[in-house]
């Protein structure tokens, strides 16, 4: 027994290879169960009839190994009790049961235990924190054949949902036993495992270095069905990509299980283009938080995957997501959308978000579809100080239960304020666009709406009350409902972990209204008002957001930490799990041509002039692109005007050196002959009298001369 507690309490993964058992493990053989029999061997148990319930990891046995088990070891089967039980919660599991099969009798120690599931890696589910274990027992295989090996708990453990069942074997087995275990035909990766040196940890019977298992593990367990109400048949639907959308290069496909059913195993994400559906993704884990504004809340995507569709031919595709739960049911989810694998959307590369411009200057950029007619480049102001208008919503001026709204409608009080961060931010979006003139957003039929009743219409579409708080899925689609059922004007998008200059890009740029989904302590969610400031010697910048929980407009800090941008409010800060905008579909946004480049053989860029441009503003540039097939995109940076430290101050001909050389420049450009000073016009006002002409070469002979100071520019 003394690999026991530590195989316990390592829980790890295979992180690296070991020879122990090597030899042996990977000369591991199949044999078919056929017409095997398998005798009962059952320890101090008697279950009752009436109320036992038998299920397990599998439902059919196919294979049992040989030449792999050698003792000393501890098995995991993943299980279950919704698959075998009917109305299965609570499950009070009783004994554990590792069908093996002997070439001949043997004694040896065993035990089993139960541990939860850990998700903490939503790809792969291993066994967690250890929840019940046996004694010790003795057994005695008397002869060759099968066995079912019934061990009891200790103590009858009640658990409400699946759970690794764990056998241990505390002996060393002899090779001429030649003990096996048993498998099925369905080979799913983490959810069987073994452990039996801990310099190699657990390893996934169906994904390992020394031979992979054809399928699940089979345990099984016996105990008592709660008798909970029956689980309703799952509902899926798709929240991203919309019907009739076009997908560029990537996407994130995002669907929602709706049916409240706590059995959900697994969705699968597919797509069909005329023939049959090919699955790309399937996701395991639908975990996503629950932002309430009280509690901590880790990030979470619920059902979703990114998909690449770099290698599929463009056209019409319909994809499809597919909820399983434990009992085998099924529903479904379609949308069709338009696939452009290598879309038409550039990207700049010089500049960056963040970085100075000094134009007149190139905008270098590059895309990758090879059928581009043309890049253009669009500049629009930017400013320091920026505000869409947001209006401030308390959401303890929501949730009211007893008739009293001006209470504080406290949960302690057995009211919902305390978790109305959700609708209280998308009443504030709503507001948004009610003041740009979209009035029907903030209506009931005829009747106009206080931002109070819609806040209530959104808590019921996000089932704010029922939960406690609000998830990303129902905000999402909630957003969506209220919106199409008046007047469907609004487009809807959203965007995981997105960065501090996508955010700009959305809000100020493209006018969008947007909700960010914090993690953190609370997990909330706030609306974005704007922005201030530029930024900081530390790296730092500054937000303006609707803040939920104090009910006020007011600045949060925002940095790039460990791999996510976060917000500062208060003293925590809070990563940004996920922005999602809401745009008036006739949105018009009205940018400046810059150039256009009309062929991408010596690369794709233009020259940004400094005609309109104000040193020290900010301005965002965007290239769009056309291709052949008259599909169009778009990104866009955020830059300084700024020739501050970019050139030396008077050297006109960049050659590191003020001299006669810098004179002449400004001689030939100022008399009409001579190009610019590298930089741009604006630096042959040597002056700083805001104007270019023969002053400047006066001034400059002067400078050269020791009796006037250094040139401005």
């Amino acid at each position: 027994m003394l690999l026991r507690p530590t195989a316990l309490a390592l829980l790890v993964l295979l992180l690296g290879t070991s020879s122990t058992f090597s030899g042996s493990r990977s000369t591991a053989q199949l044999e078919p169960v056929g017409s095997d029999i398998r005798q009962p061997l059952r320890v101090n148990y008697a279950a009752s009839a009436a109320s036992a319930c038998t299920t397990g990891s599998v439902t059919q046995l196919f294979w049992y190994i040989e030449q792999w088990v050698t003792g000393n070891e501890l098995y995991k089967a993943y299980i279950d009790p919704a698959v075998g039980c009917p109305n299965p919660y609570p499950f009070t599991i009783n004994e554990i049961n590792m069908p093996m099969h002997f070439r001949k009798a043997t004694t040896m120690i065993v035990s089993v235990d139960v541990e939860d599931v850990d998700a903490s890696n939503p790809s792969c589910k291993v066994p967690g924190v250890m929840r019940a274990l046996s004694s010790d027992y003795q057994l005695t295989i008397p002869a060759s054949g099968g066995y079912d090996i019934w061990i009891p708990l200790d103590t009858p453990l009640v658990v409400n949902g699946p759970f690794y069942a764990g056998f241990f074997i505390g002996t060393a087995l002899d090779t001429a036993v030649n003990a096996a275990i048993y498998t099925d035909t369905t080979r799913i990766l983490c959810r069987s495992w073994n452990i039996w040196d801990t310099a190699v940890g657990f390893v996934d019977l169906a994904n390992n270095s020394f031979y992979n298992f054809p399928g699940r593990l089979a345990m099984e367990v016996n105990g008592i069905a709660g008798g909970s109400p029956s689980q309703p048949a799952p509902l899926i639907s798709l929240l991203s990509p919309a019907g009739g959308s076009q997908i560029f290069g990537a996407t994130t496909v995002w669907a929602a299980e709706t049916s409240g059913s706590t059995i959900i195993d697994y969705v699968t994400f597919e797509y069909a283009n005329g023939g049959a559906y090919t699955e790309f993704a399937r996701d395991y884990d639908g975990d996503s938080p629950l932002r309430d504004g009280v509690n901590a809340a880790a990030p979470g995507y619920g059902f979703s995957a990114n998909w690449d569709i770099s290698g599929l031919p463009e056209g019409t595709y319909t994809i499809r997501a597919t909820v399983y739960d434990s009992l085998g049911r099924t529903a479904s989810a379609t949308a069709s959308a338009y696939l452009e694998p290598t879309p038409p959307t550039p990207r700049i590369t010089s500049p960056v978000n963040g970085g100075d411009i000094c134009p007149p200057q190139g905008i270098l950029m590059n895309c990758a579809d090879a059928n581009m007619q043309y890049i253009q480049v669009y500049r629009n102001n930017a400013t320091m100080t920026y505000s869409a208008g947001l209006v401030a919503l308390a959401e303890h001026s929501l949730g009211d239960a007893n008739g009293v709204p001006g209470d504080g409608n406290y949960a302690a009080a057995g009211e919902f304020g305390d978790y109305y961060c959700g609708p209280a931010a998308g009443a504030v979006l709503a507001k948004l666009w009610y003041d740009r003139g979209y009035t029907n957003i903030m209506k009931s039929g005829t009747t106009l709406l206080s931002i109070t009743n819609v806040a209530e219409t959104l808590a019921t579409l996000f089932s704010t009350r029922a939960l406690h708080g609000t998830r990303d899925e129902a905000l999402f689609a909630g957003l969506k409902t209220y919106a199409a059922n008046r007047g469907n004007e609004f487009n809807f998008d959203f965007q995981r972990v997105p960065s501090y200059w996508s955010l700009r890009t959305w809000i100020e740029d493209e006018r969008r209204g947007v909700i960010l989904g914090l993690s953190g302590t609370p997990g909330l969610y706030v609306a974005v008002n704007g922005f201030s400031g530029w930024i900081q010697p530390d790296s730092s910048l500054t937000v303006s957001i609707s803040d939920p929980i104090s009910g006020t407009i007011h600045d949060a800090l925002c940095r790039y930490q460990l791999g996510s941008w976060k917000l500062q409010i208060g003293s925590e800060w809070h990563p940004v799990d996920v922005m999602i905008s809401m745009t008036a579909k006739t949105l018009a946004i009205s940018r400046q041509l810059v150039n256009t480049d009309y062929s991408g053989e010596d690369g794709w860029g233009v020259n940004l002039p400094a005609t309109g441009m104000v040193e020290n503003n900010l301005y965002f540039l965007r290239a769009t692109g056309r291709d052949s097939s008259g599909f169009s995109g778009s990104t866009a940076v955020l830059t300084r005007f700024s020739c501050a430290g970019t050139y030396v101050a008077g050297d006109y001909n960049s050659d590191g050196s003020t001299d006669l050389a810098d004179l002449f420049v400004l001689i030939d450009f100022i008399g009409g002959t001579g190009y610019a000073p590298d930089g741009g016009a604006r630096r042959a006002d040597a002056n700083c009298d805001n104007y270019v002409n023969v002053a400047d070469i006066v001034y400059y002979m002067n400078y050269l001369f020791g009796i006037a100071a250094t040139p401005c520019r």
